[in-house]
């Protein structure tokens, strides 16, 4: 959303000839102070050249009186204008400046705006950990001078930025918080959320709720909803409502527009039309340097040629896409772009630049889909969790209620026994009234019943999201799989037929004692050990024996008995195998240690590798695509081991010799111990 801007009035025209009249008769710093007035009243009655026009006088004056007051509050109204008009790099380097100069003079009150203004433009660049980083700079400041409104915009943007980098909860945390402050924001954020999870109609009824002043700015949002639901005619509708009533603001405003038009006649197989729309887009946002908006619209481009024909400049575009999309780190348009050039390849029937651009698509889907899957999953538990809590809540009211209906029945019958000489129509009343009492406990009673049968159902759901998190671990090392696949062919090739017999023999019992084990939430150390020296002699098989290996038990550890997780050893043996010794030129030594000390189970894995700085730098020149998924879903399982007084975690230790230089890496995994 953009920034809160209020409407024209007539208050406003009257502020802006008022000081007109007045600046001429000022000098020094207060003509200065009167030009940045001037530039904040232009803003907010969307005049923006004038508003740009008086700020870069104030800049002028103000650097050659050296005002610092004056220039930081001039460069932040550029800033703002910057945004407006989409010069996000601009918006940037004033941001920048104009903090450091309020920093310098304690102007803590024109911080909150600075640090607002420069999340905002490193956003946009697709500068993420930067962005969220100025916000809660802005959010510090907002809530320190109790700005609410400011500060429930910040949590909003926040928001929305969680949620285009894929953080589903953290997004709706933001949105929780932005609620209290400025429910403008939060419905807009909450929509974008319902709609990246599919639920379209929840997503239109948080657009709905806006107020009328910024309804502008949610018929994009609306149409896009439209749009995924392949309501092409209704999504239309809506964009080109919102260019129709967005023609007196400046044309930048439109860019968002004119791209998503242009996806949707690619859909309708309107190529010409597309392509006209996606160009004009493509050229404004390379301008403002919008690089979140570039890939969107570079991979619909390459889309539109590719169905147009013209395989060339599909190639082209779909390649300038790669690029980008690498450099920011946006693994969805990776995936998207490998997957456009694999069709485009084997159209040209290059079978080769097509099968290594399918093998690529391949790992980054199936690593996204993993991902995505336990976002959505954290979404709809959070969801879940407050559906559960205000059921509750339900609850507690109907037994409250109840109570109070027996208090009041009780205290009823008191009085009929002290008024016991009424007469016995008196007596009929009190009956009949007893009746409808009962009638209605009965009803309360059932309507408890079907309440805790809903609760039930809930944690079934609960039960079946658990169940998904176990099909996640089961999922673990795909890419195993395949590079063993890939040296028993090798040995086949070689025409190293024992080699392979004995690979393959090997390689058949580790993945069945695998899917045993996946089927577990614990198993024995003993079978952890005895699948982990079954993977390790696979890998010193496949790297003609490059490495030797030693696993030590502690004397008294009953291995029988002492339960770990499945596969909680294999990833950090695997990283020290692939990143440590396999570079190392001679010969390596890998040693595994299981001792138990204070409480707690210990495992030691030392290898003298190359070294975990070293490693990095060969991984960064290779430009490889294998990435370790199981040390971070690893870490992640053995945080969550929690017994009643212990938990686990895991420590990484870089060892070097007396002269300083790398001698290889120490893992320590740490975890309680567990018999059942």
């Amino acid at each position: 959303m953009a920034f809160h801007c209020p409407g024209f009035t007539y208050a406003q025209s009257s502020k802006v000839d008022s000081l007109k009249k007045l600046v001429p008769s000022l000098s020094a710093t207060d003509r200065i102070d009167g030009l940045n007035a001037l530039s904040e009243a232009f803003w907010g009655m969307r005049i923006l050249d004038s508003a740009q026009f008086f700020a870069m006088k104030a800049v002028d004056e103000s650097t050659k009186i050296k005002y610092g007051l004056g220039l930081g509050n001039a460069l932040a109204n550029l800033a703002t204008v910057d945004y407006e008009i989409g010069n996000f790099v601009e918006m940037e380097k004033r941001s920048l400046i104009s903090i450091s100069i309020f920093t310098k003079l304690h102007v803590e009150k024109r911080l909150a705006n600075g640090y607002a203004l420069l999340g905002q433009a490193i956003w946009a660049q697709s500068k993420f950990d930067q962005a969220i980083e100025a916000f809660d700079q802005a959010a510090h400041y907002y809530s320190r001078f109790k700005d609410s409104t400011a500060l429930g915009r910040t949590y909003g943007r926040m928001a929305l930025l969680e949620e285009e980098r894929g953080n589903y909860e953290r997004s709706f945390q933001y949105c929780l918080k932005a609620l209290k402050f400025n429910k403008n924001e939060a419905f807009f954020s909450l929509g974008q959320l319902y709609a990246d999870v599919g639920d379209y109609e929840t997503a239109r009824e948080y657009y709905g709720k806006i107020s009328q002043r910024l309804k502008v700015g949610t018929y994009l949002k609306i149409g896009e909803t439209y749009y995924l639901q392949t309501n092409y005619d209704s999504a239309q509708y809506y964009y080109q409502l919102y260019i129709r009533e967005s023609r007196d603001v400046s044309k930048k405003t439109l860019t968002k527009a004119y791209a998503l038009l242009g996806g949707l006649y690619l859909k309708l197989e309107k190529y010409d039309t597309a392509l006209f729309y996606l160009n004009i887009a493509l050229t404004d946002f390379e301008k403002d340097n919008n690089r979140n908006w570039i890939m969107r619209v570079l991979l619909e481009l390459g889309k539109a040629y590719k169905e147009s024909g013209e395989v060339s400049k599909a190639i082209k575009t779909t390649n300038e896409l790669l690029t980008t999309a690498e450099e920011s780190g946006a693994r969805q348009y990776i995936r998207d772009a490998h997957y456009l050039l694999f069709q485009l390849f084997d159209r040209l029937e290059q079978k080769n630049s097509a099968y290594l651009h399918l093998k690529q698509y391949t790992a980054l889907n199936n690593e996204i889909g993993i991902d995505i899957s336990a976002r959505k999953l954290s979404f709809y538990k959070t969801s879940h969790e407050r559906e559960q809590a205000q059921l509750k809540i339900a609850l507690l009211s109907q037994q409250r209620q109840l109570q109070q209906e027996e208090l009041k029945q009780a205290s009823q019958q008191r009085e009929f026994l002290y008024m016991g000489i009424l007469a016995i129509a008196l007596l009929a009343f009190v009956l009949v009234r007893n009746v409808l009492l009962k009638k209605r406990e009965e009803k309360h009673l059932r309507e408890l019943a079907e309440t805790e049968l809903r609760i039930q159902k809930l944690e079934t759901k609960k039960q079946l999201g658990d169940l998904e998190m176990q099909v996640l671990r089961t999922q673990m090392n795909p890419h195993f799989l395949f590079n063993s696949l890939n040296s028993i062919n090798r040995f086949i090739l070689q025409n190293n037929k024992s080699q392979a017999s004995l690979y393959l023999t090997k390689f058949s019992r580790l993945v069945r004692m695998i899917l045993q084990n996946s089927q577990n939430k614990l198993i024995t150390l003993e079978q952890e050990l005895d699948s982990l020296k079954l993977y390790l002699s696979l890998e010193a098989l496949r790297f003609d024996d490059h490495f030797m290996f030693a696993i030590t038990v502690q004397d008294d550890l009953d291995v029988s008995a002492l339960k770990v997780p499945p596969l909680i050893i294999q990833p950090y043996v695997e990283n020290a195998v692939w990143h440590g010794l396999m570079h190392k030129e001679e010969k390596g030594q890998l040693d595994i240690d299981v001792l138990s000390e204070k409480g707690f189970l210990y495992i030691k894995i030392m290898d003298n590798g190359i070294g975990r700085q070293k490693a990095t730098m060969l991984q960064e020149k290779a430009d490889t695509t294998h990435k370790s998924m199981g040390i971070g879903i690893t870490s992640q399982r053995i945080a969550m081991l929690e017994e009643p007084s212990s938990k686990g975690s895991v420590a990484i230790n870089d060892l070097v010799e007396i002269n300083g230089t790398p001698c290889g890496t120490e893992v320590i995994l740490k975890l309680p111990i567990m018999y059942d």
